[in-house]
């Protein structure tokens, strides 16, 4: 049965727990009110189990109505708890008159109609008799190209200026001001020519910075072997999901045509890198306990990969993932993928509750969950005999299966729908597979700058396929709909 698949004791936790998230976010009860509804829900579950009744999950409703009820109001207390506005560090519980902050910048510039925006996080603020820490998330407006263009993630800078709250404007529909705070960004400032503003040291110690530092040297290698800018921009999004360097123009076709999700680093890429490791590390099952440093060292390159791409949800729901499903074959307790899509889920809601309203974190999960429900059904309809026809009516069907779960929430961010999104992703998937293919063995050749023509050559010939192909795809009239 189709709803067989998802019967897994990890949504029992996972349903009440997003529950709390959500209902948090819309009724923000106060934290003394969320414990109070969890401890009388354990106390009532408590007393139902010791009634004469069988104790069991299926033969006690209302104990099984309590702990979803507790589960619920633990989801509601844990995301008050990681609230950044019930923190006393805050910025909203502090002064915001023009002040010294430290900042740390969290992404690079990106550009805006009158100049450049930068997203930095405050670290401390100055003030005339000490020095204190301070939270809080901001973005910085600037007409300064120089500074908005070599300031990099991981650079701390003194600065003095005001802050302002951000607020949505008047009869806005889009509540950007939520949108920012999900994101951990609460206030906003512009950057004066005459701003003072003094760099300070890296922090040795960051990890963050290190992984920054890995990522641009990824992205100054494929610019080095890949000249033509619009290439190179093309292959660092598709590699490790920057996409500050796509040409905006190119980034439209992807997204009219319905593979734009070809360049956010998804579960394709995770997968590509664990088939090599997993290839290269071959010879060391002939050591004394080399099955395990095998899966060791294939399962760390995996993570290492996933920070360097950015750790969005959807890198980290598919090392999560893969990582749960290899770990249960190891230990002979394989677990299936609606179980390990849960524990994904749940791990990153804990993390972070906000990134329950993450396009990114809806999009990515719920295309799994497409694939998993759905394809097994649909490739069922037809069964191919001819080996060619067969790989094609499963990728269609994995392409059906995937679009039919997530085209309500494209329809309500995008409000648009790409007619010919299965023909595009029939020959645009394999492609970039094949692309991904090349710059995973370009890279290392690059850095130890080893012969590395006829790879740079291939990735040019399959990116130029790929770009054609969705181009001409987009210049149908009629090939989207939107409203």
């Amino acid at each position: 049965m189709l709803f067989e698949r998802w019967r897994a004791p990890i949504y029992r936790w996972l349903i009440p727990f997003t529950a709390g998230i959500i209902l948090y976010n819309t009724l923000e009860p106060t934290r003394i009110r969320a414990a109070a509804m969890l401890i009388g829900s354990l106390i009532l579950a408590y007393v139902f189990s010791r009634g004469k009744s069988t104790r069991t999950w299926r033969w006690q409703p209302l104990v099984g109505l309590c702990l979803f009820l507790a589960v619920t109001c633990s989801g509601v207390l844990f995301t008050s708890l990681r609230d950044l506005r019930q923190q006393p560090s805050w910025i909203g519980n502090n002064r915001t008159e023009n002040t010294d902050w430290l900042i740390e910048i969290r992404e690079e510039a990106t550009p805006t109609r009158s100049g450049w925006r930068l997203t930095a996080d405050l670290q401390a603020y100055q003030d005339s008799t000490q020095i204190s820490s301070i939270d809080g998330g901001i973005h910085l407006y600037t007409k300064q190209s120089a500074w908005a263009l070599t300031a990099k993630p991981g650079d701390r800078f003194w600065i003095s200026l005001p802050l302002q709250r951000i607020r949505n404007k008047p009869n806005a529909s889009f509540d950007y001001a939520r949108y920012c705070r999900q994101k951990k960004i609460t206030h906003q400032s512009y950057v004066q020519s005459n701003t003072p503003i003094h760099q300070i040291p890296r922090s040795k110690h960051n990890l963050s910075n290190r992984l920054h530092r890995v990522q641009s040297e990824v992205r100054n290698q494929i610019y080095r072997a890949l000249p033509d800018s619009s290439r190179a921009g093309l292959a660092t999004a598709l590699l490790i999901g920057w996409k500050g360097g796509l040409d905006p123009e190119r980034k439209q076709h992807y997204t009219r045509t319905g593979t734009i999700h070809i360049i956010a680093i998804s579960g394709l890429h995770v997968s590509l890198v664990f088939e090599i490791l997993w290839r290269l590390l071959f010879p060391l099952l002939f050591l004394r306990g080399g099955a395990l440093l095998r899966q060791l060292i294939a399962l760390s390159c995996i993570w290492i990969f996933c920070f360097i791409a950015g750790a969005e949800a959807s890198v980290l729901r598919a090392g999560i993932m893969f990582t749960a499903i290899a770990l249960g074959r190891w230990m002979e307790r394989p677990i299936s993928g609606m179980q390990a899509l849960g524990l994904s889920m749940l791990i990153l809601l804990i993390a972070d509750p906000d990134w329950l309203f993450d396009p990114g974190f809806q999009l990515s999960h719920a295309a799994v969950a497409g694939i998993l429900l759905l394809h097994p059904v649909l490739v069922k309809v037809l069964r191919p005999q001819n080996r060619l026809l067969k790989s094609t009516w499963e990728s269609a069907c994995m392409t059906l299966a995937a679009t039919a779960c997530t085209l309500p929430l494209t329809s309500y961010y995008f409000h648009q729908f790409p007619w010919l999104f299965l023909p595009a992703n029939l020959i645009a998937v394999p492609l970039s597979s094949l692309a991904l293919l090349g710059l995973f063995f370009l890279i290392p050749l690059s850095i130890f700058q080893l012969p590395s023509e006829p790879i740079t050559w291939a990735i040019t010939c399959v990116l130029d396929g790929m770009n054609a192909w969705v181009e001409q795809l987009d210049r149908i009239p009629g090939a989207v709909y939107s409203w």
